[in-house]
């Protein structure tokens, strides 16, 4: 089955240390003004496996503009969420920040603190689960915020394990401790 799953950030290049791997590690730093009026900076987990944007991202320098398309993937070994980079294109300038995530998949419930609260709000999550033959399977985390009448709170809690689902969102990292994650604005 084919399930959407496209992402395109703007931000600035960060560089990670690099251990001898098949990818290029790195991080974009992605930055927009919040609800509060401060200035929020997203450090968004990214690698590389093409051997073109390899050589391309690592020459660059540290706090390069960039844009950048590619898809979610989960660790296979950690499960931690990164954006698998397939286009890159260095900018001039930042201009007006970008970051749009589109998914689909079946749901996961996520059993063990699905539930939780910060500065933002109270939110629910659970992972939109993509498989294929290709990429195997992966479970992209997605946080469902209230958005004041707790509208898709609500439409999350009537789905069950394996249901159909859509997201579009934002990716973000979290303040406490800087796991990415989806930020969901659509749900269906």
């Amino acid at each position: 089955m084919n399930h959407v799953n496209t992402v395109t950030i703007s931000g600035l290049i960060h560089h990670l240390s690099r251990k001898k791997q098949s990818y290029f590690p790195f991080s974009i730093r992605h930055e927009n003004l919040w609800t509060d009026g401060t200035l929020r900076k997203d450090f968004l987990n990214a690698r590389t496996f093409r051997d073109d944007l390899k050589e391309t991202l690592s020459a660059l320098d540290e706090n390069t503009p960039i844009l950048v398309k590619g898809v979610l993937r989960s660790s296979k070994g950690s499960g931690e969420l990164f954006l698998d980079v397939n286009e890159a294109q260095v900018l001039n300038e930042l201009g007006q920040p970008v970051n749009m995530v589109s998914l689909s998949g079946e749901v996961h419930v996520i059993k063990a603190q699905n539930e939780g609260e910060n500065a933002t709000g109270k939110y629910t999550r659970f992972a939109v689960r993509q498989e294929d033959p290709e990429n195997g399977r992966d479970f992209i985390v997605v946080r469902v915020y209230d958005d004041g009448g707790d509208t898709m709170r609500n439409m999350l809690a009537e789905k069950n394990d394996n249901d159909p689902v859509t997201v579009e969102g934002t990716l973000r990292s979290s303040r406490g401790s800087g796991v990415n994650y989806v930020r969901c604005t659509k749900l269906e």
